[in-house]
């Protein structure tokens, strides 16, 4: 089987896979709508729905989540760790609107993080507050509550103190997140609060316990199931790490990986020949700080999560609360030569921290079906006995839940991820790839290629594009070529 990059830990440890799970009007009124009817997937037989919490990070990548001592402890013996969990557009934005709806972003036409054609603005303009997570499972009879970050640029082109319909309690956090954790405002359902790190109100610590908050509030009515989406910043650049942590994990530096400084990019596409020159003593010694604050800030996360469970161990709910914990990209530090940013189809940006913890849910397991963040709606869903709506691109993860997950070769076999185009700090060309369990293709709008096979080169350091058969490479087109345009159905197995 195919082991990821990322099973090589700082520590050096074997934790690796264990961790695996990484942008109107006023007031909450309005009409919720019922999720069409779908082709269906077998649902959970039992007498009480189950609660279901998702906590979503913003720019984990692998490898840094495996460092997080408490996910450890918290998940890894007790939970479902997937190996090829992939961010079908490895951007805020994007991924955010695909775990909210369950669709590809060429379906959402949420293309990046602001503007024309992204963030808030482009989700708004697609209706997308109405047909999406949060209405649907209000709809199944869910009490719902978001905690944090909802779509980059929120509320741009709405007004500032809305609400989006389906949502019980909600504490979103506006866009000046992106400037500043130490300063920013929150509509907290329909009232406008400016917080600061400096008087108590470090962001990670206010949503943490404003989600705790409303599992209490959700409890007084037990017969009521709650869905409760926890969207931390942390370890985004902005986010920085709670005061009390800033003197966390001194002298630790990001791993060197094989494909970390790349000496030789001959091979790789022209965006990345033409723009990135190796590595400087001082990009290196950047790039080792700001790892260093990303491992400190996920120590507020680590604490977060203890205290949530503690909760649901008070409340009597752990057995019947599913947990899961993903990010919505990864993040580069200095492999092939990237310092920064993501949306390159590189592992470090699209593979997931992706676990799962619940009823039922295998301890210990780890699984190798290829699985997307559009699946997270779809799985949610189907855990509610809702129906699915045929416009979800996404496969429900229900099945691999239990204790017999199906074989992979019953599974999806690939999973599209596709880019429109990336500015600063490299401009990368929009592309679509195919990514399977084992390989990737990529094809960009430029008409440069790249394939890797990740049996033989987990760290992508020698694009096969020019040596691999040709029975491989058009295999692997006429794949794409079914998935680039794809919508609902025609985008499942």
């Amino acid at each position: 089987m195919f082991t990821p990059f990322a099973s090589r830990s700082l520590r050096g440890s074997t934790l690796a896979l264990l961790m695996t799970v990484g942008c109107g009007g006023s007031g909450g009124s309005g009409v919720l709508p019922t999720a069409p009817s779908s082709t269906s997937t077998p649902l959970p037989a039992a007498a009480n729905k189950p609660n279901i919490v998702l906590v979503l990070l913003d720019d984990a990548d692998y490898a840094l989540t495996l460092e997080s001592p408490r996910i450890h402890s918290l998940f890894a013996d007790g939970g479902l760790s997937f190996n090829n969990a992939i961010a079908t557009t490895p951007l805020c934005a994007p991924s955010r609107s695909n775990i909210l709806t369950g669709r590809y972003a060429h379906n959402t036409g949420v293309y990046t993080n602001s503007g024309d054609g992204g963030g808030y603005l482009a989700w708004n303009a697609g209706g997308l507050d109405s047909n999406s997570l949060g209405p649907w499972l209000k709809a199944a009879g869910y009490k719902t509550g978001i905690f944090g970050k909802y779509v980059n640029d929120f509320p741009n082109g709405n007004r500032e103190d809305f609400v989006a319909p389906g949502w019980d309690d909600w504490r979103v956090v506006l866009s000046d997140r992106v400037a500043s954790n130490d300063d920013y405002t929150m509509n907290e359902n329909g009232a406008l609060r400016v917080y600061s790190t400096a008087t108590g109100g470090y962001q990670t610590d206010v949503l943490i316990n404003r989600t705790v908050d409303f599992i209490k509030a959700a409890e007084s009515n037990d017969s009521q199931p709650f869905f409760a989406y926890l969207s931390i910043s942390n370890p985004h650049a902005a986010a920085g790490p709670a005061p009390r942590h800033t003197s966390a994990y001194p002298g630790v530096r990001a791993p060197r990986t094989p494909s970390y400084d790349e000496a030789d990019i001959s091979d790789k596409p022209a965006w990345l020949r033409d723009q990135a020159g190796r590595l400087t003593g001082t990009e290196m010694n950047d790039i080792d700080v700001f790892y260093r604050e990303q491992l400190q800030s996920m120590l507020s996360v680590d604490e977060g999560l203890d205290q949530l469970f503690r909760t649901l161990d008070q409340y009597g709910e752990t057995a019947n609360t599913y947990v899961f914990l993903t990010s919505d990209n990864g993040l580069f530090h200095g492999q092939h030569r990237l310092a920064s940013g993501k949306q390159a189809v590189y592992e470090e940006s699209i593979q997931m921290p992706f676990l799962v913890r619940g009823p039922n849910v295998a301890a210990g397991r780890k699984l190798d079906h290829v699985i997307g963040l559009l699946d997270l709606t779809p799985t949610f869903l189907a855990l509610a006995g809702a129906a699915i709506p045929g416009s979800v691109d996404g496969v429900s993860l229900v099945p691999l839940l239990g204790a017999t997950p199906p074989p992979l070769s019953s599974w999806r076999q690939d999973i599209l991820v596709e880019s429109f185009g990336a500015g600063a700090p490299f401009r990368i060309p929009p592309y679509a790839a195919v990514r399977t369990g084992t390989e990737v293709y990529v094809e960009y709008n430029d008409g440069d290629r790249e394939y890797y096979d990740l049996q033989t080169d987990p760290y992508q350091l020698n694009n096969l594009v020019r040596g691999a058969s040709s029975a491989t490479l058009n295999r692997l087109a006429a794949r794409l070529a079914a998935l680039r345009n794809c919508r609902g159905a025609s985008c499942r197995p």
